[in-house]
Order: C-alpha cells, then structure tokens, then sequence
C-alpha cells in the first residue's frame, strides 16, 4: 500500500508535527510608529463610508414569555440585544430624511429555581421587535437613479418587401443602475425592563412573565460614497486654500455619541 505522507494529497500542506510544546518563560515586543505615506493623486477622491447621521432610537417593547414550567423564584436574567434587519431608503418626501425599517431581538436567557432546595433550571427565549422611523440625515445620500428595465420604446425595422415591421427582428434599450445602500452599524444598546409574573399556583410558583421593555440603540448610517479629497495633506495647503476650506464654522464641537453614551451610563451609576 502506498504510503500517504501527506504532500501532494488532496487533504493540502500538513502542519509540521512537534512532540512535545517547549514553555515559554518571556516575550519581549517593541515597535516604532510612523506617518503613513502616499502618493499625491491627479484627481484626490476616494471611495469610503460617509456617516449620514448618528442615531439614538428608543424602542418600548411588551412581550409574554411562557416559562416550561412553574418558577418559585428567578435567580438571574440576562440579555442580549442584535438587530436581524436594519434597512433604509431615502424618503420621497423629504430629501433631508431616510425611512428607516429595523428588526431586532432581545434574546433573554432566565434562570430560576422550581422549589426551595434543587436544581437551577435555564431557559432562553428571544423577544423580537420591529419599528419604521423618519431619521434626519445630515450628510446627504447619493441621489438615486432610477432603472428602465421594461421595454417601452422597441427597435423595429421594416420588412423586405417595404410594406411594414419586421415581425422576426426587434429590439430595445434598457438600462440599471446599481446604487449604493445606506447602511447600519450598530455601536450599542441597553435594555430597561420591569417584569410582571403572573400565573401563579396553589404554591405560589409563577408560570408566565409579562415584560416592559425600553430598548435603547446608538448606531451609525453609513452609505459608500466617493469622496473629493481636497488638496490639503499633513495640514499643509498644496494648491489653494480655497481647496481645503468647507466654507463651514461650528461655534462649538458637538459631543460625539460616545460622549452622549457615557453620559447615560454614568446617569444610572449617580
């Protein structure tokens, strides 16, 4: 029988084998940092995520969750908040705003006791939402076109003989255009419950919990688009200053999310 040793097989390069994992006493890291460098170009755009707004959306949420059985007491409730859809269109109405259609779950693991003494029983449920909201964007989105794609105007061509269309040539013209999608990136979120038990026994277990939820969520909209990226580089002005300027003065730097968000965190700490 041929011996498989491993190369030229269809399993690909194997690892190379050890015996023995020798034990590392210490490692020792250093590095230098450098600006990046790169070429000046003739035409300076660029393809990139442009944020078009940063939102805070608030989402009240009232759910029934079924235990599988009776519960004396619940020990501890975690939770867990994913969006399974965040999609956006620029609305028709109002150029200065996106219709904004999200889906999400808060998957909620509980874990509760059925008597006094005895095992600790888990239990995971997912509780989904969805809502539509008109967002505000500040960067504006590209502007959409439109795509022809039945036919309206056929290409025909007349007969042999002179006397009418050609019932065995046509054409016409039909076109696409791909435009870029706004997107969602979603950077946090929190939950604030109060749950309601309901459905007790003769022994005072509870087999149904009523939740009212807020939903909290900080995420960015971001669509591709190309970028002029002026003629300004290392704070140095290469052609005209007119180049770098925006024509914009903010009489104060707004707070970023993540300021706004470690404001309400530290809002429920106090």
């Amino acid at each position: 029988m041929k011996r498989n040793t491993g190369c030229n097989s269809n399993h690909g390069c194997p690892p190379q084998l050890s015996c023995d994992e020798a034990k590392t006493l210490r490692v020792d890291c250093d590095n230098d940092s450098y600006y990046p460098y790169g070429n000046y170009l003739q035409y300076p755009v660029a393809d990139i995520d442009v944020a078009l707004a940063e939102v805070e959306l608030q989402v009240e949420v009232e759910s029934d969750i079924e235990l599988p059985t009776a519960a004396r007491e619940i020990k501890h409730m975690r939770r867990n908040v994913s969006l399974t859809q965040c999609k956006a269109i620029r609305s028709a109405m109002d150029y200065d705003k996106v219709k904004l259609y999200i889906t999400g779950v808060v998957h909620k693991n509980i874990q509760y006791v059925e008597q006094c003494s005895g095992v600790l029983k888990d239990y995971s449920v997912d509780v989904p939402f969805t809502c539509s909201q008109a967002v505000k964007v500040y960067n504006y989105p590209d502007y959409e076109h439109l795509s022809q794609k039945n036919t309206v105007y056929e290409r025909r061509f007349i007969d042999k003989k002179g006397h009418g269309a050609d019932n065995c040539t046509s054409g016409a013209y039909t076109y696409e255009y791909y435009n870029e999608p706004i997107d969602c990136k979603l950077l946090a979120s929190f939950v604030n419950d109060l749950d309601l038990y309901k459905d007790f026994d003769n022994w005072g277990r509870f087999s149904r919990i009523t939740e009212k939820m807020e939903v909290g969520l900080f995420f960015k909209l971001l669509q591709k688009q190309q970028v002029n990226l002026g003629y300004c580089y290392g704070g140095k002005e290469e052609e005209s200053s007119s180049s770098c300027d925006t024509g914009y003065k903010m009489d104060h730097q707004p707070k970023s999310m993540k300021d706004r968000m470690k404001e309400l965190m530290k809002r429920h700490e106090s």
